[in-house]
């Protein structure tokens, strides 16, 4: 009865250690699955917020459109009625010149001329408009499917990490009864074998003989200790793209000042922002109401307040303490942008 339970207890002991290592791998699984689902909520909340700048920015743009069109009618209209009038200044001229319809017609020349200016340029601006507004239409397009897409994998993400959360609590059930049965066998064991009068062993000799102690000397230590090597972010494709999105545009709005010494508009001189739980950190102005700073992030929910704006956005656990870009754009004041990404990811730009 000793042998089987012992044999009971080894099979416990080897249940138990290839439980935790299965325990152990799939926490660690999980851990980074999970990651892997808060990176693709900041991705998705990134294409979010550009999706809205879009439709925003294409709202402006349609009335600009519309004004741009009612400007253009009108100056056709006014192009036809300098075009009678020139038109009957020249032939009051032919019919009876003198030098008051000599000047009647040259000023309705002038007003032609000047009508047909107005025209023109008026259907430029027309033409620009709407070739941008052909451009953010496209633009829109691509928002809304690259945030269908993003949602398309955090759904599958999110069902990834759901099914490795349950695995853990099947497989946590299986070693709770794989335990529970030889600490069952080893009761019905104890209770069937009979109790018999324990025989106890004379001393010898030797055990009463009391053993010196030895102490073997300390290995020694190597020199040279490798240190493991920092672990890389993983990159996602879907950031990397969002962040080289995001530095094209803001190079272009930069682009439009006319010298380096032209720092374009500039709303605040003093703006800062404060995180969820943490002090105030000023921007740096860039320039055309362009503000930037560079601060350390918390993981997980976080709220950024920036005068009265609020800004809430998700940290993945493996960007505790990283450093992290923040872009305030504040030429739209009735809807600002705040772009934020880790600064290790510049580094990965082409």
């Amino acid at each position: 009865m000793a042998v089987n339970r012992g044999c009971s207890l080894i099979f416990a002991g080897v249940v138990g250690v290839f439980g935790w290592c299965a325990t152990v791998q799939a926490e660690s699984s999980l851990t980074v699955e999970q990651n892997r689902l808060a990176r693709m909520e900041q991705s998705l909340e990134n294409r979010l917020v550009e999706l809205e700048d879009v439709e925003n920015e294409l709202l402006g743009y349609d009335y600009k459109l519309k004004r741009a069109q009612e400007s253009l009618e009108q100056a056709r209209t006014h192009f036809q009625e300098s075009l009678k009038e020139l038109k009957v200044a020249e032939r009051e001229h032919k019919q009876a010149p003198s030098s008051d319809t000599e000047r009647a017609l040259n000023k309705a020349r002038h007003a032609h001329s000047m009508a047909e200016r107005g025209v023109d340029s008026r259907n430029r601006r027309v033409e620009f408009i709407q070739s941008t507004f052909g451009d953010l239409e496209s633009r829109l397009k691509a928002s809304q499917a690259s945030v269908a897409d993003n949602k398309a994998r955090l759904a599958s993400q999110q069902a990834l990490v759901d099914k490795l959360v349950q695995a853990m609590l099947v497989q946590a059930e299986t070693q709770k009864r794989a335990k529970a049965k030889p600490v069952a066998a080893n009761s019905a064991a104890e209770q069937a074998a009979p109790i018999g009068k324990p025989e106890i062993p004379q001393p010898s000799a030797a055990s009463l003989t009391v053993a010196e102690p030895k102490f073997e000397a300390p290995a020694p230590a190597d020199e040279t200790v490798e240190t493991p090597a920092a672990e890389q972010p993983e990159i996602d494709p879907e950031l990397l793209a969002y962040v080289r999105g995001e530095q094209e545009r803001l190079e272009k709005v930069l682009s439009e000042l006319e010298d380096e010494d032209d720092s374009g508009k500039q709303t605040f001189r003093n703006l800062s922002m404060r995180p969820s739980g943490g002090e105030s950190i000023e921007f740096e102005f860039l320039g055309q109401n362009q503000y930037r700073l560079v601060a350390p992030v918390s993981a997980g929910r976080q709220t950024y307040k920036i005068n009265s704006w609020r800004f809430r956005r998700t940290i993945p656990a493996d960007d505790e303490g990283v450093r992290y870009v923040f872009i305030f754009d504040a030429r739209r004041l009735s809807r600002p942008r705040l772009v934020m990404y880790p600064e290790y990811v510049l580094s990965h730009l082409d």
